[in-house]
């Protein structure tokens, strides 16, 4: 039997599919998110697609202490990992923030994301894949001088832009890496897939749900980048639908 995939954000919309289509492959799998009433319907698809077995991960990125619970249930699983793939991902309409002060969509989408994968990266075995869903929001914010966030300049946007920027800094950084050396190490970019993510919640949501919609990527579509990164031989590239560029 292969070893292990991790797929976080397992039920959303495009990790649904990525999940499916590592099961075809024959890959056991761990379905990281937060609702184990939503996995279970994915958990069965999979092993109908072929998996050999199909766990739930609870894991909340919102949440430090799980996290950690998370990490220690795949170290306590014992097996080696074939990969990882960061695929979970949030985008705030308005200021929100943990116990702690830090502001929740840069804290899912890059501080524990980066925490859990640096606590996953040692049960993956070498050769292993690592994967991370970037954006090309990331491209919108300048210079960055500070990754916390001012309430006062905060935007929906521009703070998940700069999440997805510095979780791609980070890549790179890990690419060059002896860990680069290791596994392989790469981002994906699905481009504008349609998800409920995208969603502004704004007054223009059902006429862009009307006009937008039907002409951007589906979910299958969106998954490919992150399969092709999955399947990468070597470390240190994003990849698209159709392109690949150097990280």
């Amino acid at each position: 039997m292969k070893d292990y995939a991790v797929v976080t954000g397992a039920t959303g919309a495009i990790g649904s599919q990525i999940a499916l289509v590592l099961a075809e492959s024959g890959y056991p799998l761990w379905l990281a998110c937060r609702s184990r009433y939503k996995a279970q319907p994915l958990i069965q698809q999979c092993l109908d697609a072929g998996s050999p077995d199909v766990r739930f991960l609870p894991l909340d990125l919102a949440d430090e202490a799980s996290v950690r619970s998370a990490a220690s249930q795949l170290a306590d699983f014992g097996k080696p990992l074939a990969g990882l793939i960061n695929n979970a991902g949030i985008m705030q309409r308005h200021w929100q923030a943990d116990a702690q002060g830090r502001e929740l969509t840069m804290l899912v989408n890059y501080w524990h994301t980066r925490l859990f994968t640096e606590l996953a990266m040692p049960l993956i075995a070498d050769g292993g894949a690592l994967v991370a869903t970037t954006s090309l929001t990331r491209f919108w914010p300048g210079k960055v001088d500070s990754l916390v966030i001012d309430p006062r300049k905060f935007s929906q946007l521009g703070t998940y832009g700069l999440s997805k920027k510095a979780l791609t800094q980070w890549m790179r950084t890990l690419a060059a890496s002896p860990e680069g050396r290791r596994l392989r190490i790469n981002c994906a970019d699905p481009g504008i897939v349609s998800t409920p993510m995208i969603s502004m919640h704004r007054w223009y949501d059902p006429l862009a749900d009307i006009l937008f919609r039907p002409l951007i990527r589906s979910p299958h579509k969106g998954a490919i980048p992150a399969l092709r990164a999955w399947d990468a031989p070597a470390s240190g590239s994003i990849y698209r639908l159709h392109a690949i560029h150097q990280l």
